[in-house]
């Protein structure tokens, strides 16, 4: 088809959208974004429904609700992805590609992907890993864990045993760049998909001290947060930091600067790309989606990691940008999610979005900011005492927590922070919140969620203290 626009879906893991110079960060350095930015449009609240990669990533994928393919956290056991994007867009004629890390089941599942450079987070095997390929090629296949040291290390702040030019960051816009080239003269969809800034946070020189820890902000967070009420931040942060009680504020900092190193890594490697886009003559025909699979609360609310409701954690970038097509430097505050970004990608190439998906073109409210493309945004997390839900509309967010059937409501106009808890002065309006996820979940036979006609609940608990989880403590002897 002629006039088909290129395709760019580019996604970070565990972006946060407040680190952007785009979203008001004036501290942390990320000039390739805001230009990004600048020639497209900002989305000011767009949320991932399940805060962890899995669901994320593959509710993405499949255009449809994290839960509707069995999908609450990071399991690999999930329904069949009936209309998998990649698939629908090659369809229309585009030459596909997966880049970096997909997080897929089987490995090398290719969903439509004509063909897919694979850098995981976690691999098994090094030939299912394009990367890991690489580094033995180019003399660093004996680094163990070139992606940071995991186990008890997780969170432990680092320096990356890789030279710049080799991180799995550069490897992942090189191999972009690549395709961008050979790929002039026929339309193509390339998925970019970068680990960082998904701990362990380990940038390379300089970036590992590219932001002094004396000037580093601390999180946003009060006294009587220490013992956090979400069970799966207490579980977190057991694991993660083996009580939060013990980590001290110079920790947080040094973990903070680390974080947004890798950021601005991943920020110089969009610029190549963007560069790439402009020398080839491409960029103005070219749609690029940027976004992430959710954030990381990084120290707030006595927090680390995601898998809850805090912005911290569910709220993500969503920048969209086609300089020939869309507005540029434009905001719009409709409220979007990851589904999206496949309906946005799907109308686009051309193509028709199946009618059983939740996501919507969000080129109607680029071009128009008076459309309303949804009310509210209906989100869940976790199983047993660990499962939460969110209704997200105007200025108000509502969670509901299983464990002890705990709620708060906060207003975000009024309440950015997320500091004033107003649940208990608004009992009539958390009712309502409470029957709306009953009555949504009754229409899609969600019985995980339900306990007869009320949400499902558990006596509160109090999980007991279990230490470092075993985050994978030796890299797969498969690798060598």
């Amino acid at each position: 088809m002629s006039g088909q626009p290129n395709i760019l879906l580019i996604m970070c893991d565990q972006l946060r959208a407040d680190v952007l110079e785009c979203y008001g960060n004036e501290f942390v350095h990320t000039p390739n974004i805001r230009r990004l930015a600048e020639s497209g449009i900002c989305f000011d609240r767009a949320y991932s429904q399940t805060p962890v990669c899995v669901p994320a990533r593959h509710g993405l994928l499949a255009g449809v609700n994290p839960f509707e393919l069995g999908l609450v956290d990071n399991s690999l056991d999930f329904n069949e992805i009936r209309h998998p994007l990649p698939e629908r867009v090659r369809s229309e004629g585009y030459a596909t590609y997966a880049v970096g890390k997909m997080h897929f089941h089987p490995v090398r599942k290719h969903y439509g992907f004509d063909r897919m450079l694979l850098s995981e987070e976690i691999a098994s095997h090094i030939q299912d890993d394009d990367y890991l390929l690489y580094l033995r090629e180019n003399g660093y296949g004996h680094v163990i864990e070139p992606h940071g040291k995991r186990s008890e290390n997780y969170y432990v702040p680092q320096k990356s045993e890789l030279p710049e030019e080799l991180h799995s960051t550069a490897w992942t816009a090189a191999r972009t760049c690549e395709l961008i080239r050979s790929n002039r003269n026929r339309p193509f969809f390339i998925f970019t998909s970068f680990i960082k800034p998904h701990p362990p946070f380990d940038p390379c020189s300089p970036y590992d001290r590219m932001y002094p820890e004396s000037e580093i902000p601390m999180p946003v967070r009060q006294e009587s947060e220490k013992n956090p009420d979400d069970y799966s931040i207490w579980i977190q942060n057991d694991y993660k930091v083996n009580g939060i009680d013990r980590v001290s504020d110079d920790d947080i900092r040094r973990i903070r600067s680390h974080y947004y190193g890798s950021i601005s890594q991943i920020d110089k490697q969009i610029g190549l790309i963007l560069d790439t886009l402009e020398d080839t003559g491409l960029r103005d025909n070219t749609l690029i989606v940027f976004t992430a699979d959710h954030g990381e609360m990084l120290g707030d609310h006595y927090a680390f990691g995601k898998r809850t409701y805090y912005e911290a954690s569910t709220r993500i970038p969503m920048i969209v940008s086609q300089p020939n097509k869309w507005p540029q430097g434009e905001r719009r505050d409709q409220l979007c999610m990851l589904q999206d970004v496949y309906a946005t990608i799907i109308v686009a190439s051309g193509g028709a979005v199946p009618p059983e998906s939740s996501g919507k073109d969000l080129a109607a409210v680029g071009h128009d900011p008076a459309i309303s493309i949804r009310e509210r945004i209906i989100a869940e997390y976790g199983n047993g005492r660990a499962m939460k839900f969110m209704l997200r509309w105007g200025d108000f967010k509502y969670i509901y927590h299983t464990n002890g059937e705990r709620e708060s409501l906060f207003n975000l106009r009024t309440d950015p922070l997320e500091l004033e808890d107003i649940a208990a002065d608004q009992r009539e309006l958390c009712t309502s919140c409470r029957q709306q996820l009953v009555d949504y979940y009754i229409e899609y036979a969600f019985e995980e969620a339900l306990d007869g006609d009320r949400l499902r609940s558990y006596p509160h608990e109090i999980p007991v203290a279990g230490g470092y989880l075993n985050q994978y403590p030796g890299w797969p002897s498969t690798i060598a």
